[in-house]
Parts: C-alpha cells; structure tokens; sequence
C-alpha cells in the first residue's frame, strides 16, 4: 500500500514533513474511489450516495493511519518540486527528464488521520513494496510502466 497525507487529513503532522500535504483539487487526473467498483484493498464504508473505500492501518508501536483510496496519474523519479509533462522527448529512461514515460495510474490510500511516528516522522506517507497487488512496484507493471516484475530503491 501506499498512502501519504491529502489536504483533508487534520493535525497530520505538516510541520514535520518534508513536503505538504497532497491537494486533491489541484490534480486533473484525481479520482476518490467510490463503491461502485470493488475496492483495490479498502473496505466500503458509508451510506447511500457517501460511500468511499476506506482503508487504514495499525502498527505494533503505536502508529496508525486511516484513508480513503483514490486513482491519480504517477511516476517514480524525476524534479520533486515541478510536474514533468506527458509530451516530453522520448529517451532510454535513466534521464529524470523522462520520468513521465512511466507515469501509471496508481491507486493509493490519501489519508485523514495520522498517529504517533506517522505524525511527526520526516517521511509525509508509506510506500509498501511487497509482493502484493497493491504494492507500488506491482502496480507499476499491471499498468504496463515497467516491462518485468522487478523494482529498486535506493
């Protein structure tokens, strides 16, 4: 799972971050999952018309989070601080510029509520990378961004 903290979530620890919180209106490609569709790794939560996929998490030490799951356009790599455009020069990859030759859609949990070393931790969010569907890595091939199942971070 990976999930970081949307402009919704309250005394999520901003202060302590090292990027603010994701803005969900500022993204033209933003969608909130509803129920319609089953839930990637949520359960539905809500009544009538307010259903969203809920998901959260617990954590032996103390920490917790809580989030509803939502689809936007990413991609690894590339200038942290401007967005790279979709109709960049073709290149092999390696160069940052070309970051967005990647870009899949990547369901995500944007998070309400943050506790303990969630809060006050330098990192703004997790990034699961298991062997499961919904780890960043997984979903970066099921999405065709990556030919093989194989992914590293450094």
């Amino acid at each position: 799972v990976t999930a970081f903290p949307c402009a919704s979530c309250n005394n999520c620890g901003e202060s302590y971050h090292t990027d603010g919180y994701f803005v969900e209106a500022d993204s033209s490609t933003f969608q909130k999952l509803d129920c319609d569709s089953p839930c990637f790794r949520g359960r539905c939560s809500g009544s009538g018309s307010t259903q969203i996929c809920r998901i959260s998490m617990s954590y032996q030490e103390g920490s917790s989070w809580s989030a509803y799951e939502a689809v936007d356009v990413a991609y690894a790599g590339g200038p942290h601080d401007e967005p790279l455009k979709g109709d960049a020069t073709p290149g092999d990859g390696l160069d940052p510029k070309h970051a967005s030759n990647f870009a899949f859609p990547l369901t995500f949990g944007c998070q309400t509520s943050l506790t303990g070393l969630f809060r006050t931790q330098l990192a703004d969010g997790i990034m699961g990378m298991d062997n499961a569907n919904a780890a960043f890595w997984k979903q970066m091939y099921d999405k065709n961004a990556v030919p093989e199942q194989k992914f590293s971070l450094c």
